[in-house]
């Protein structure tokens, strides 16, 4: 039975701003008033430690690590439905042992009660179940702190967004802090390591707090909240001003408890793990709940973000009592978006107004294989796209809004669909001295992804039009197919040789002398991971708008060259005067047709490329594009100036 009477009011704002309310308005009947069976057995014998929340002398909350001593499990007991006592262990610099001795020592009668809130998680199955009440008793015995809290709300979560990891006891840590400021001026921010280490992060534990009011406190009294939020690595940004984190919120159940805590009471605490080598990030600041159009300014795309802008923090190594298990890899939830960056962090990159919608039509398809094909959209806007950026397209016009699911085993992906796409522009129109300047047209080279709700219907398309209509293949605007153009993005592109090229893309005159050789022509090595070839037709398509000549070898690995090879060559066929290129094809077989120019110099390679064949190459710039692990094997052989771009669904 729940001990709740309804959702509180920061609750049903942040659900009604996002049309849940209807929805969800009975499911705080899922929250029960007492531990289940099962959840006291969980945190008696599955978790090596437990995130909690637990609040300041100024009513901020911070999120703590408890653990046993020695990181095994069993330090947690549960004798009544309604109590969860451990014996923790707690290091020096971690936020309980303050705010413990102020609600214990506070001469402040009101501020005696000590409210907690804590999550169990279990990483190598993904199993979570959170709790919150009261703290009845605190002590330290021997080191230990003994815990005894009174829990009056109790609910599993889902698996979604938990990173598997075998974790395994590594009891002789020797904690000790390096970073501590618990009031941070309005000027501090953090260190370019603690941001680093933020964005190399996958997991976090937010912490909230529900200040109730004279008025609301007998209906709705004060409480805590502790969540698991994870992701890709990185998925959490922090702003250009050191101090503001950006938490974008992924579908879920729909009952934002986190998120309603913050709407109401607009403080968060977030601290990040490093399962490698135990360290710990504690921050606490002020939190907002951004929707719409305030979140898509700040990261676009995004439609639900929180912004917690840092008063304090600790960073405090080597503290976790568990370590992920030599040998073993990470699993990425396989519910888990594509990272997205924040406007600021994407300087080469146009975002356009919502106001100011930018439509695009399909007009023009080209199969190469089952797999993969090029459709050409046109635009009667002038777009100023450089050769290498990407387009971002808004398909919910041509497939409708994807509808809620909480699960979706069949298809993770589905679950944070928002219909936006993002493909390399393989070529456009504005690249040619044709171009009237009026109107845009541009070609996107993509592949078929299984399961893909987008490349999905668009092959659908392309398959029934060969078979029935093939003329609509070659003219596709009597279809009226219209899309979204959100924005163009992306610094995967060339770098000027002159600054007054392509002023978009700032480079230093020390890198301007070191490039730029009287009239010799620049030297590239590009690498190319099957599709991931589509930047570098653009940048041949578009090498007629720059004034150097070039020099570029060209490391091809794919499963399909025939069909590459016919891709590139029309690319080379318009650069051709202004570049000397070598193409080097590493597949499984070395049986296929040359259908490149004469003037290209063609060799075969039976197998990957390796990283000892890379390193013979001298080049003023490595470029490589790929999938990831793709990228992490080739660049390995890479000695000097390397660009990336991956690619990710």
């Amino acid at each position: 039975m729940s001990s709740l009477n309804g959702w509180h009011k920061g609750e049903r704002t942040i659900q009604e701003k996002l049309g849940f309310h209807g929805a969800v308005s009975q499911s705080w009947t899922q929250i029960q008033g007492e531990l289940p069976e099962q959840h006291r057995n969980f945190y008696s014998t599955c978790l090596p430690f437990i995130p909690i929340t637990t609040l300041d002398s100024m009513g901020r909350p911070w999120s703590s690590i408890l653990a046993g001593p020695d990181g095994e499990i069993g330090w947690a007991s549960s004798e009544t439905y309604d109590q969860l006592s451990m014996r923790a262990k707690v290091w020096d610099g971690d936020p309980l042992k303050a705010n413990a001795d102020y609600h214990v020592n506070t001469t402040d009668a009101s501020q005696r009660k000590m409210l907690i809130a804590g999550i169990g998680v279990q990483f190598s199955t993904r199993r979570r179940n959170k709790f919150a009440g009261l703290v009845k008793t605190i002590e330290n015995q021997g080191g230990l702190l003994d815990i005894c809290t009174s829990v009056d709300e109790a609910i599993g979560n889902c698996p979604k967004y938990i990173t598997i990891r075998n974790l395994v006891p590594f009891p002789h840590t020797k904690p000790r802090v390096t970073y501590r400021e618990i009031n941070l001026p309005p000027t501090g921010r953090l260190s370019s390591d603690l941001i680093a280490f933020i964005h190399s992060s996958d997991t976090v534990f937010l912490g909230s707090s529900y200040s109730a009011s004279e008025r609301d406190a007998p209906r709705f009294p004060s409480h805590l909240g502790m969540n698991h939020r994870g992701g890709r690595p990185g998925f959490v940004r922090v702003r250009n001003d050191g101090r503001t984190l950006v938490l974008p919120d992924y579908s879920g159940n729909r009952m934002m408890t986190s998120l309603g805590n913050i709407e109401a009471t607009p403080l968060a605490s977030l601290t990040f793990p490093s399962f490698i080598n135990g360290s710990l990030l504690y921050v606490t600041g002020t939190a907002h709940n951004l929707v719409g159009a305030p979140a898509q300014v700040i990261m676009p795309s995004q439609d639900v973000l929180t912004t917690i802008e840092i008063t304090g923090y600790i960073f405090i190594e080597d503290a976790l009592p568990v370590r992920q298990r030599e040998g073993t890899e990470p699993q990425r939830s396989p519910y888990a978006p594509p990272v997205k960056l924040l406007k600021e962090e994407q300087a080469s990159s146009t975002y356009f107004s919502t106001e100011d919608t930018i439509q695009a039509t399909l007009s023009r398809i080209e199969l190469h294989s089952s797999d993969l094909a090029t459709f050409t959209f046109e635009s009667p806007h002038k777009l100023n796209i450089i050769p290498g950026q990407a387009a971002i397209l808004n398909f919910t016009s041509f497939l409708g809004a994807s509808p809620y699911k909480h699960m979706a085993p069949e298809n993770p992906n589905l679950v944070n669909d928002d219909r936006i796409r993002t493909w390399t522009i393989s070529w456009c129109s504005s690249w040619t001295s044709v171009a009237d300047g009026v109107s845009t047209t541009f070609s996107l080279t993509m592949r078929l992804k299984p399961g893909g709700a987008v490349t999905g219907a668009l092959f659908n398309i392309a398959n029934k039009l060969s078979a029935v209509r093939p003329e609509l293949l070659e003219d596709s605007r009597p279809l009226g197919l219209n899309v979204t153009l959100v924005g163009i993005a992306g610094g995967f592109v060339l770098e000027p040789t002159d600054p007054h090229e392509n002023t978009e893309i700032a480079v230093s005159r020390e890198e301007e002398q070191m490039s730029v050789q009287k009239n010799a022509p620049r030297r590239l090595l590009w690498i190319a991971g099957g599709i991931g070839i589509t930047p570098f037709l653009a940048m041949l398509s578009g090498i007629p708008l720059y004034s150097a000549e070039y020099e570029i070898t060209l490391l091809l690995s794919t499963r399909e060259p025939d069909v590459m090879l016919s891709i590139l060559s029309h690319a080379i066929e318009v650069a051709a005067h202004k570049v000397k290129l070598v193409v080097h094809v590493f597949s499984s077989t070395e049986q296929f047709k040359n259908s490149l120019p004469s003037s290209v110099s063609l060799h075969r390679h039976y197998g990957r490329i390796t990283s000892s064949f890379i390193s013979d190459f001298k080049a003023e710039c490595v470029y490589v594009c790929g999938p990831e692990i793709f990228e992490r094997e080739v660049t390995q052989g890479v000695v000097g100036k390397v660009r990336r771009e991956g690619f990710a669904y």
